[in-house]
């Protein structure tokens, strides 16, 4: 008995442990950090003129702001892969006026270089399992 009691506040507290560090982990995404990172980001590798900054960092937080409504949702996966596509097209045209076309270009090629990056780690993680 006194096994079984040991075993189940072990689990308790196990499963408590890592529920506050999970809580920890999503506590660290916010849309200003997260529009601030890209914004950065896009300062540096795109040479935004200090016209084209505040547009970028609008359109960027805009973005990063429905980004964290939508994982706050609680709709099927299927759901939101579809609203992620059609923000993103709105967000490109939305850039695509900001930038310029080299901009534009070198933008585009960074995020199909992201994107095919993220694919191969998936098929990594599945070949693991």
């Amino acid at each position: 008995m006194k096994k079984l009691v040991l075993m189940i506040s072990l689990s308790l507290f196990l499963g408590g442990f890592c529920t506050v560090v999970y809580a920890q982990e999503t506590q660290g995404f916010s849309a200003e950090n997260y529009a601030a990172k890209l914004d950065d980001w896009m300062k540096t590798n795109l040479q935004l003129t200090s016209d084209q900054i505040p547009k970028v960092e609008e359109i960027n937080l805009k973005y990063a702001k429905r980004l964290e409504a939508l994982k706050a949702k609680t709709i099927p996966r299927r759901q939101k892969l579809d609203i992620l596509k059609a923000d993103d097209k709105d967000k490109e045209k939305e850039l695509k006026d900001a930038l310029t076309v080299d901009q534009f270009k070198t933008y585009q090629a960074k995020k199909n270089e992201i994107k095919k990056q993220m694919k191969e780690n998936i098929k990594k993680k599945k070949g693991k399992s």
